[in-house]
């Protein structure tokens, strides 16, 4: 099997070369970039002058099979993934059950192993994502398990992060956490601001997230154990994580498209729609977001897809569930945000979402276009505007807040393995 994907721009971001051709696939690998056309390809694929990129990867999902079906299953979670040009991505634990075992991730696993983008999974640090008892890290000692988090709750017990970074080094899982402090969480409605002043709110300070964000980085340094930093969203927390690089701290960092792209004034507007944990936060801490992600302090964008139906988000901000959908616009949201914006450039805006992630999840045969890898492709069209219209999603649900905005880039074909695993239909507008 040969797929070639003429006339593109191509962008590696791993050896920084970008030139105009044309991609060739063959037998699941990325077979070269070449000017010449070569005749005997099964699928010869227009790319019209468009940009073909390495696949994107996403290291914090959230597709609630089991137990949550009516808001996402796996099947719909991957379908939304190629739309937005993700060819893996790492699903959290906070099911119902809870991934905690080793048997449940098996069963995940099989049922991922025959949909279209490839899943990797997390298991709970504790069992139930109750914060007590820590699950013996043994039972996921398997491949497809790629690391450990309580993520939807922080793992607020000092003794139960130290041992989850110990034993993660010890059996090579990527070790995890939803950085807040559960005590000054209050009424988990908003940033705790002069918005949430306005609307007679609590709020969550950001406070919260920084003495989890200090507590874990020290504990990483003191340990010599890494750490990952799960959707970072106040400057102070950036600042800390810039000065524990510095001093040699073994840590990871990520950054959610809406903490990029989006201020809490959003939530005036868009409600519970743009209600997530942590908070939409000040217009000073979404720059600094994004000062992270062009100084590296932050490593990856990951969407922490939270899909809920209707119901779960209602009209009333207190009672709201959290979250938001992510993988269908993070892709346009980066073009529009942040390299309309100047902080990123196309290179390091597929670093951060291609590259950055496979290092870290130790993926070496994918994020990158190099000759013999896996041919995870995906094809986007930078000159494509478009106005977000969740009722067109993959996803089950429609609980995003860039409902009804214009965004720039668009998804136009993704391949997994040398497999085209979606084409965007929908014509230019």
């Amino acid at each position: 099997m040969k797929t070639i994907i003429k006339h593109v721009h191509y962008l590696d971001p791993d050896t920084g070369r970008e030139q105009q051709g044309h991609l060739v696939m063959s037998d699941g690998c990325i077979s070269g970039f070449t000017g010449d056309m070569i005749s005997d390809a099964h699928e010869v694929v227009e790319g019209d002058g468009k940009w073909v990129l390495p696949g994107f990867i996403d290291v914090h999902v959230h597709f609630r099979e089991p137990g949550g079906e009516m808001k996402e299953t796996l099947e719909s979670g991957s379908k939304a993934a190629v739309a937005g040009g993700f060819t893996t991505v790492v699903c959290m634990p906070n099911t119902q059950p809870s991934l905690d075992h080793g048997e449940i991730l098996r069963q995940q696993l099989a049922k991922a192993a025959m949909l279209p983008c490839q899943m990797l999974f997390m298991g709970a640090v504790t069992r139930g994502l109750a914060g007590r008892e820590r699950v013996d890290f043994k039972e996921y000692n398997f491949p497809g398990v790629v690391g450990v988090t309580d993520d939807g709750r922080p793992i607020s017990e000092a003794r139960l992060m130290m041992e989850a970074l110990q034993e993660g080094k010890r059996y090579g899982l990527l070790v995890a956490n939803h950085c807040e402090d559960e005590s000054l969480m209050f009424d988990r409605s908003m940033n705790q601001g002069v918005v949430s002043e306005k609307l007679g709110l609590h709020g969550v300070p950001a406070l919260a997230e920084e003495l989890m964000v200090q507590r874990d980085l020290y504990l990483a340094g003191a340990t010599g154990c890494s750490v990952h930093l799960q959707h970072i969203s106040t400057a102070a927390s950036v600042e800390l994580i810039r000065r524990a690089k510095a001093e040699g701290v073994s840590v990871t960092a990520e950054a959610a498209p809406h903490h990029f792209a989006l201020t809490e004034y959003a939530v005036m507007t868009r409600g519970a729609m743009a209600k997530m944990s942590p908070p939409l936060r000040r217009e000073a801490d979404m720059r600094a977001v994004r000062e992270g992600l062009a100084d590296g302090t932050l490593d990856c964008i990951a969407t922490d897809h939270a899909p809920h139906e209707a119901a779960a988000k209602g009209e009333d901000l207190m009672k709201a569930a959290n979250g938001v959908v992510g993988l269908e616009t993070a892709f346009a949201a980066g073009v529009t945000h942040l390299i309309d914006t100047g902080t990123l450039s196309l290179k390091q805006l597929v670093t951060c979402m291609s590259s950055r992630p496979a290092a870290i999840l130790g993926l070496s045969q994918k994020g990158t276009l190099k000759t013999g890898t896996d041919a995870d492709v995906v094809l986007v069209d930078l000159r494509r505007r478009w106005t977000v219209d969740s009722s067109a999603f993959a996803s089950k649900s429609h609980n995003t807040p860039f409902e009804g905005m214009a965004l720039r880039g668009q998804v136009q074909g993704t391949w997994v393995r040398g497999k085209r695993v979606y084409e965007n239909r929908v014509s230019a507008e």
